[in-house]
């Protein structure tokens, strides 16, 4: 299993060159895989007592743990905006969006909104965006997004109250979780309902290298990414959960047509 880090992915999928001038260029990567875990820290995760096994010793065995790698804020949701489109925190999105609203605020030079919201304007970009105009595919794949309504492309309605902030027993999705929902360059255009996905659509997409996006943004549910613990549905969540998750998916991805061309998780 080969690892790098979210800003290298877009180079690494255009064959742009990123080692250092001297060293071996990396092999380009067709199909990229990012899952998402949460909320706990690196000695317990990655420690000899881990309770993920096959997250901090099977999976670390195969490919490269990043070990200075950090957040970009907290609570959630400011981690997740920057994941996908490199925008930093505001007091919004620091504390995840409790309302749905717009950001109101100014562009930089750089691309950097500055300001406070969490629903980005159409000219904030996301890897997703530079992914399109380079002609590549992507999609996002969100455990329990169907449980509710919409299926896909599910977010709170502009200005209102975010009811998914807490999980039921019915329902342990989290749109503070789905960074795509947050950006009007992808919520107002049909390509959301298509690629912004429950996660029970990734087996079919994972079948065949011709329907395996470039690039797959996956996110569990509230218990299996760890964020829980206990869960509301009586799993026990944090590592635990998570690491079940990990092994249950990660083989899938791992013996699909598009990993054996060029995938990286």
């Amino acid at each position: 299993m080969r690892v790098v880090t979210i800003a290298l992915v877009l180079a690494a999928m255009l064959g742009v060159a990123t080692a250092p001038a001297g060293a071996a260029s990396l092999p380009k990567i067709n199909h990229v895989w990012i899952v998402v875990l949460e909320n706990k820290d690196y000695e317990v995760t990655f420690g000899d007592n881990s309770p993920a096994p096959y997250l901090s010793k099977t999976l670390a065995g195969q490919g490269q743990l990043l070990t200075h790698y950090y957040a970009t804020g907290h609570l959630s949701l400011d981690n997740y905006i920057t994941m996908v489109s490199g925008q930093p925190p505001n007091p919004v999105t620091q504390s995840d969006c409790q309302f749905f609203q717009d950001f109101v605020g100014t562009m930089r030079a750089d691309g950097v909104a500055v300001g406070q919201g969490c629903v980005y304007p159409p000219e904030v970009k996301t890897i997703a965006d530079q992914l399109e105009a380079n002609g590549l595919t992507w999609k996002g794949y969100m455990e329990d997004q169907a449980l509710g309504e919409p299926k896909t492309c599910r977010h709170p309605e502009m200005n209102a109250r975010d009811d998914t902030q807490s999980a039921t027993k019915e329902d342990q999705y989290a749109a503070r979780h789905n960074p795509f929902v947050y950006f009007h360059s992808i919520i107002d255009r049909p390509i959301c309902a298509t690629n912004v996905l429950d996660l029970n659509a990734l087996p079919a997409d994972l079948a065949s290298k011709s329907k395996t996006p470039n690039y797959s943004f996956i996110t569990p549910d509230l218990c299996s990414d760890g964020h829980d613990e206990p869960c509301v549905d009586g799993r026990p969540g944090g590592l635990h959960s998570a690491n079940d998750f990990l092994q249950e998916w990660i083989p899938k991805i791992t013996s699909s047509p598009a990993y054996a061309d060029g995938g990286l998780v």
